[in-house]
């Protein structure tokens, strides 16, 4: 790869990144963090913000899918994030940032060479991935033969209601899936003027994966303190498959990006303290994850459901708790996604693609559910425990879990765990009523257990708190 085309690839993770900054500028609840952790969130946030305003100006306004769009849609929000930055430095000063409790700095010394080490350690481990999409073309099934040539197919039109998927006598595979993706791919294409055979949009999908860490790193925090959320970010960080595998870094799929955006909406409604900047940030994350994923939405529901058990909980047990304003506030962005959604598929005729709504029926999955059992269980342990795929992830998660159980006695831990066995739970239902059960088990498996990797390394980080906090009789605080 030459060095434009490195720069390019650089200049398309920016491309996202700076709008991104932008708007956490604008969310309280994100701008009082450090820039390390910021940048997870900012990075998803860029994302939306760019593909889904070219989606939206494509659709409803007609807007070419061009340079100029593009860079209204990457520019305006940073600008806007410089300004509100500029003008509160001005009227207020410095704002301070949100402090993790921790132990004191007297207690922190001993940990900060582990700190530092972990640290180069995953910097190295991501530097793997960010080589290899620099330097060798796209390999994977789905990203050469789905998703790339939908990029291409709105990028040669300048529109989202291309031709091709309008005509159902072209033949395309997944027409109707959400576009956020594609849309983003093709916006890196057409800002850097790729040709037909260049792929500047390959670092694009490895910045998910750093954004993945940072937000996990975030979380775990939040939930367990800073030793443990240190090692669980080494933990997920060495896993092969979040780099390597077919839905990773390397790959040009959307599970990465999906579990992204759905695990760092859960960290703003489950672990933040709530506020509307906080409600309004996750909603912003939920539509990213509508519009990346078809089990998107469902995830986006799984959320603001767990929210809403939050929600309760802290009016039965705290003095004060936010109103149905912050639900409100974290659903109404993720409902304009889905109506956006909605809208651009009505034109589009459905074909050579999976409609389980059209044959789902409750007594077939209940049915499916558990006569498939024989047939769905040895083949989702195998690919669970698989040692190429997982490193012996799983393995220790479990062992962590039954150790440090008493961690699951606190209420956001255990709503953590349901988030995230949420996708395994989608998952389950489309193996229980598929027609090609073995193919559809060996392709989506581990990227169900991808998806819902953000909450469950948070639930491993508190367990794993918990016994650090045992073996160094040291008092962490959980949050």
């Amino acid at each position: 790869m030459t060095a434009g085309a490195v720069a390019a690839n650089l200049g398309g993770v920016a491309l996202f990144a700076l709008p991104g900054l932008g708007l956490a500028e604008l969310f309280a609840a994100l701008r009082r963090l450090s820039l390390p952790r910021r940048l997870g969130y900012a990075y998803l946030l860029g994302v939306l913000a760019v593909g889904g305003a070219l989606f939206a100006a494509s659709h409803l306004l007609g807007v070419p899918l061009r340079r100029p769009a593009i860079a209204a849609a990457a520019g305006l929000p940073a600008a806007l994030g410089l300004a509100a930055w500029a003008w509160r430095r001005r009227s207020q000063g410095p704002e301070p940032r949100a402090r993790l409790l921790g132990p004191s700095p007297q207690g922190r010394r001993p940990y900060l060479l582990i700190h530092l080490l972990a640290s180069l350690a995953v910097a190295a481990i991501c530097l793997g991935p960010l080589t290899s999409a620099l330097t060798a073309p796209l390999a994977d099934w789905d990203g050469r033969m789905t998703w790339s040539p939908l990029a291409s197919y709105l990028r040669h039109e300048g529109t989202v209601d291309a031709v091709v998927l309008r005509d159902a006598r072209w033949w395309v595979l997944h027409p109707r899936y959400p576009p956020l993706l594609p849309l983003a791919q093709a916006a890196v294409q057409e800002a850097f003027g790729a040709g037909e055979d260049e792929q500047f949009f390959r670092a694009f999908h490895v910045g998910f994966l750093i954004a993945l860490l940072l937000v996990v790193q975030d979380g775990a925090r939040r939930a367990a303190g800073p030793l443990a959320a240190t090692l669980t970010v080494l933990s997920v960080a060495v896993i092969p498959f979040l780099s390597y595998g077919a839905g990773g870094a390397t790959s040009a799929y959307s599970d990465l990006a999906l579990a992204g955006f759905y695990g760092a909406a859960l960290v703003l409604l489950l672990l933040a303290p709530p506020s509307l900047s906080a409600a309004l940030a996750a909603g912003c994350l939920l539509a990213g994850a509508a519009l990346t994923k078809n089990e998107g939405a469902l995830l986006a529901a799984a959320a603001l459901l767990l929210a809403a058990m939050r929600l309760r909980h802290l009016r039965r047990n705290a003095g004060r708790s936010p109103g149905l304003g912050w639900l409100l506030a974290a659903a109404a962005p993720g409902l304009a996604a889905i109506a956006l959604l909605t809208a651009w598929r009505a034109a589009i005729p459905n074909r050579d693609d999976e409609d389980y709504f059209a044959v789902l029926r409750l007594a077939d999955l209940f049915r499916g559910a558990f006569t498939r059992l024989p047939a769905i269980v040895p083949e989702v342990l195998r690919r669970t425990f698989a040692w190429s795929d997982w490193l012996g992830f799983w393995v220790l998660f479990l062992a962590v879990l039954f150790l440090g159980g008493r961690a699951l006695r606190r209420p956001f831990v255990r709503r953590l765990l349901l988030a995230g066995l949420a996708p395994a739970a989608i998952g389950w239902a489309a193996y229980a009523v598929s027609t090609r059960l073995a193919d559809l088990l060996g392709e989506t498996w581990e990227r169900f257990l991808l998806q819902g990797l953000v909450p469950l390394a948070l639930v491993f980080a508190c367990a794993l708190g918990r016994l650090l906090r045992q073996a160094l009789k040291e008092r962490v605080p959980l949050v």
